[in-house]
């Protein structure tokens, strides 16, 4: 009796410890008062400006031609926000080493640990992280856990040529099977 007791609290602990759930892991939505009070409030003018087409320095019979600019590699498109700045709930998954979050119930995004096709991610019990660059920006992902329970998302943008912006999103944990999710902004 005594080694089957033993047995059972020996499973019991190791699965725990294999286990190894982060505290991240569950499913949140988005609270707009505690995203409002974190937010950066930036100046008008005193970010991101659009590009120019360049300067008109001759004309012809009346018509200003611009200057020649140096064709860039960069689309002339502006990249579109990441995924988890526009969702309104957010579920997070662990699965060996990877972490699987689902925005608003249809957008998919994986985290693999360590440098994976350009994104570099790691997480501990205290935060995840992921960085990548591309040849028009720096982004950089940060979730941590706040003091009072909530889920604290900061994205650092980092546009070339451009100033930095740091956008905030605070989430708190609901039961899908219990609450309505948020509504769409």
């Amino acid at each position: 009796m005594r080694i089957f007791i033993h047995l059972i609290l020996l499973f019991g602990f190791t699965s725990n410890t294999w286990a190894g759930d982060l505290p991240f892991v569950g499913h949140w939505k988005i609270n707009y008062e505690e995203t409002d009070k974190v937010a950066i409030k930036y100046e008008d003018g005193s970010g991101i400006q659009g590009r120019t087409l360049g300067k008109v320095n001759v004309s012809i019979l009346g018509l200003p031609l611009p200057k020649r600019i140096r064709q860039s590699p960069m689309s002339s498109l502006s990249p579109k926000d990441p995924d988890v700045l526009r969702c309104t709930t957010m579920d997070i998954h662990q699965a060996n080493n990877k972490l699987k979050f689902e925005y608003d119930a249809k957008i998919y995004e994986t985290l693999v640990q360590g440098n994976y096709r350009g994104r570099n991610s790691s997480w501990s019990k205290k935060k995840i992280e992921q960085k990548y660059k591309t040849t028009e920006r720096t982004v950089k992902k940060t979730w941590t856990l706040r003091p009072d329970g909530r889920l604290l998302v900061s994205v650092k943008v980092n546009p070339r040529k451009e100033k930095t912006r740091t956008f905030n999103r605070v989430f708190e944990r609901y039961d899908p099977t219990l609450e309505e999710p948020p509504p769409s902004p």
